[in-house]
């Protein structure tokens, strides 16, 4: 008997106890020292996707349904847009200005470990017109979302160089250049 306990005992694996891993994060933000991150849920960049999606369509109902009351932005030039009823008189003389067009090109959701905050980092290409003359920059945002609202966001911007000409078009302003000096 004692022999069939030690085989039955020596063929049974031993089962370990599931454990829940938490999560450990990585990165820094230095005002919440130890918070780590980690990737946050595509509800977090649905949420960014609707919001640029009601500026496209100039619906301001809709963007300011999708802000908390104490938005805050800021802007690249340092300004800072605080409250609905500021954004919204924002984006009604930005919209009727520079007719801005928005391009979501990557979106990545991320969450605080400790205190559950939620974030989204996002790339655009923003197109503008002024006078009937076109121009594209490269916006980068790192946004809250709170309860399924843009609670604040910070935006950073970037201009797209021209893009080199032609070979041909080239040699048209070098020598354009070498006439301008010989004469």
């Amino acid at each position: 008997m004692l022999i069939l306990a030690v085989i039955i005992t020596a063929c049974n694996p031993q089962v370990e106890k599931e454990t829940i891993v938490t999560p450990e994060g990585a990165g820094f933000f230095l005002p919440a020292p130890g918070e780590k991150y980690v990737v946050a849920s595509d509800a977090v960049t649905d949420v960014w996707m609707n919001y640029i999606n009601a500026h496209n369509k100039r619906d301001l109902d809709a963007i300011m349904m999708m802000e908390s009351d104490s938005i805050s932005i800021d802007a690249p030039d340092g300004t800072v847009i605080q409250g609905k009823e500021m954004h919204r008189a924002a984006l009604d003389a930005w919209f009727a200005a520079e007719n801005p067009m928005w391009e979501v090109y990557w979106a990545m959701p991320y969450k605080a470990v400790k205190n559950g905050a939620e974030w989204i980092i996002a790339g655009h290409q923003v197109t503008t017109t002024v006078d009937g003359k076109e121009k594209t920059e490269l916006h980068m945002i790192d946004g809250q979302i709170e309860d399924g609202k843009v609670k604040r966001f910070f935006v950073y911007t970037k201009d797209i160089p021209m893009p080199p000409l032609p070979k041909k078009e080239e040699k048209k302003v070098a020598n354009s250049l070498v006439d301008a000096a010989g004469e």
